[in-house]
């Protein structure tokens, strides 16, 4: 496929029903991103195996049919891509096979919801700990992952930050974290892996995306060219949200073109 010149930035983070935490129906979303004039999403619904995680809550077989529906319905209004984000793949490596066996996946986000140890850090009690060890700790996990996981694209890589600032807790990065975040970005990019910027911490109410521009730029630095936008909407009223300040990101950080993904093959789109 030839370089498409960019209308609206494709939201390739997106969760409905599908996932433990949303009620959001395919349709709606897809009917919000129509009214905001997107032309391309992908569905990303979690999953996940960890120990804090309800088991058997993704179905990949219904999830996968359920897309079909929508692609019949809003095909010649909106492309649809069969997505999933993958928690934790390098750990649960047989597990994320079996799911991506399942059927056609066009997109594979990988994503770190625990630190090391498994230690959710979503949860108010991960940063009753030093918060320097807290956030280490999440680090470490990641570093592991942008070099074993399965993935196409590492989601928000520095999403310690949102729980963190959730719960009131200060942090202090990225450059205290600068080796780990460099050896994981270094590692992204020799394996041919991207990174989204996830505007979820914007429409929550917080001052910084994530990863920050300067977590960004370093990536842009080491060689990094594989980008996608990623709304992380939970509801459909959050689809794109915020992605102006994605767009002015990205050009800031010297990138030109976003990655779209076709059965896990990429595809350009300029910017």
């Amino acid at each position: 496929m030839a370089n498409e010149q960019l209308i609206c930035p494709p939201d390739y983070h997106i969760h409905t029903r599908f996932s433990c935490d949303s009620d959001a129906e395919m349709a709606a979303v897809c009917e919000a991103a129509i009214t905001r004039e997107l032309s391309e999403i992908a569905f990303t619904d979690h999953a996940d195996f960890g120990p804090a995680d309800p088991p058997g809550y993704f179905r990949p077989a219904e999830y996968l049919a359920e897309i079909e529906r929508c692609r019949a319905r809003y095909g010649d209004r909106l492309t649809i891509r069969a997505g999933v984000e993958m928690g934790e793949p390098h750990i649960f490596a047989q597990e994320a096979g079996d799911v991506l066996a399942v059927g056609d996946f066009d997109f594979v986000l990988g994503s770190a919801h625990y630190a090391e140890g498994l230690q959710p850090v979503w949860k108010q009690e991960y940063f009753e700990q030093p918060l320097r060890q807290a956030y280490e700790g999440y680090f470490r996990q990641v570093v592991r992952l942008a070099a074993e996981g399965d993935f196409d694209v590492l989601a928000h890589l520095d999403l310690v930050k949102r729980d963190a600032r959730k719960f009131g807790k200060a942090y202090d990065g990225p450059g205290p974290y600068a080796d780990m975040i460099r050896a994981a970005l270094c590692s992204i990019v020799e394996r041919g892996k991207g990174i989204e910027i996830n505007t979820s911490a914007l429409h929550r109410g917080q001052l910084e995306t994530c990863p920050s521009l300067q977590v960004l730029r370093w990536y842009r630095e080491l060689g990094g060219e594989i980008l996608t936008f990623g709304s992380d909407a939970h509801t459909p009223d959050a689809i794109g949200a915020c992605f102006d300040v994605a767009l002015e990101m990205a050009r800031a950080a010297g990138f030109e073109r976003l990655a779209r993904f076709e059965k896990r093959r990429i595809h350009w789109t300029t910017i």
